[in-house]
């Protein structure tokens, strides 16, 4: 049984002995209301520096209304829902994450009853149960929505601050492709997806963006307006680009453009309705990533031999290709719709081996 509560030589603050004859320390204070309430602390300094803010707060009259803790995690969700105004696609991931691991723990929850410690056994039984990422994206969206409870008012303090977030997995190393392998691959899909599996080895595009290109946007280049993301419970959701870089226009190249138009003499796409898919299935709609993935191109590359490959290895081979021949992170970073820092970062390899052809060439010139 833990002792009673002691007023310390600060005003407002209490110290109290655990079980284990630990020191805690409580700091009280009246809200908005006028409801007297408390927080406790593992430290006297932070409870002191924590009631030192409710002072300041008072002053300024921006005291929180604590009667709002009282509200349950579901509250928060819905609140969060109703002022959320990022992409929908990212909405989208954020719900599947909330009805399939937070809202089973902690849909019912008071707000003002949640703690660190209950939070940390939450993302470890997490991790666990499901792998790493999830882990990491989940504890990603409960500190965000309960940082939206801070900031509007309904906690004084974010019970999820300051617990670390683990390292991500090391990542596969993505394959590049010579432009022997590329061609070879490209002939050996099914001619339906021949021309988009070209364009995403020509263009470095995201195969979300190519997948979701109409056709008013294909006039003698690609202009990427809109992509593609396939989500948990939803499949795939249409929406804006990933950043304002990532609208762009593309041009083609002249075994590409003789690629669409074949597609489009081909029957695959019907270029006289500007608002149809240039690269849809046989029903007009939009082609499914993970479909495009197993059951195009990974048959593809064992039959002629170019081993496992992902969808996105295209597009890392196109970057890495045309660094190797020259081509600047600048105008690379264009083409692609990501920054020139995500460009050196990821493709430095590629970079510094055309740094050296360079030095290596003045040198013979000197």
């Amino acid at each position: 049984m833990a002792g009673r509560w002691e007023q310390t030589r600060t005003p407002g603050v209490y110290v109290q002995e655990d079980r284990n004859g630990k020191p805690r320390y409580k700091a009280a204070f009246r809200d908005a209301r006028g409801v007297v309430t408390s927080k406790t602390f593992p430290r006297i300094g932070e409870a002191q520096t924590f009631l030192a803010d409710m002072r300041i707060r008072r002053a300024t009259n921006t005291l929180p209304d604590v009667s709002r803790g009282a509200r349950t995690m579901t509250d928060l969700w819905d609140y969060f829902e109703k002022t959320y105004r990022g992409k929908p696609s990212t909405f989208a991931s954020y719900s599947h994450r909330w009805r399939n691991h937070i809202q089973p723990a902690f849909g019912k929850s008071r707000l003002d009853s949640l703690r660190r410690s209950g939070i940390e056994e939450f993302y470890e039984d997490l991790e666990a149960r499901t792998s790493l990422d999830t882990r990491r994206k989940v504890q990603q969206i409960l500190h965000k929505m309960l940082a939206v409870a801070v900031r509007s008012e309904w906690l004084v303090r974010n019970p999820a601050d300051g617990i670390p977030m683990p390292g991500a997995a090391p990542e596969r190393k993505p394959r590049v492709l010579t432009e022997d392998e590329i061609k070879r691959l490209v002939d050996a899909v099914p001619s339906r997806y021949r021309a988009l599996v070209l364009a995403l080895a020509d263009t470095g595009a995201r195969p979300g963006e190519l997948i979701a290109l109409r056709v008013k946007n294909l006039n003698g280049a690609i202009r990427i307006v809109e992509t593609t993301t396939e989500v948990h419970g939803k499949g795939q959701v249409t929406g804006t680009p990933k950043t304002r870089n990532s609208i762009r226009t593309v041009p083609l190249t002249p075994r590409l453009r003789a690629a669409v138009r074949d597609h489009f003499d081909a029957g695959y796409a019907n270029r006289f309705d500007p608002e149809s898919y240039v690269f849809p299935t046989e029903g007009g709609s939009q082609v499914r990533q993970p479909h495009l993935r197993s059951r195009v191109i990974v048959p593809a590359a064992e039959q002629v031999g170019i081993g496992p490959m992902t969808t996105y290895d295209l597009r890392h081979s196109r970057i890495t290709l045309w660094l190797s021949r020259g081509m600047s992170p600048w105008d690379v970073s264009k083409l692609t719709g990501t920054s020139v820092n995500m460009i050196e970062k990821t493709y430095g390899h590629a970079i510094q081996s055309d740094l050296q052809e360079k030095i290596d060439r003045l040198g013979a010139e000197a």
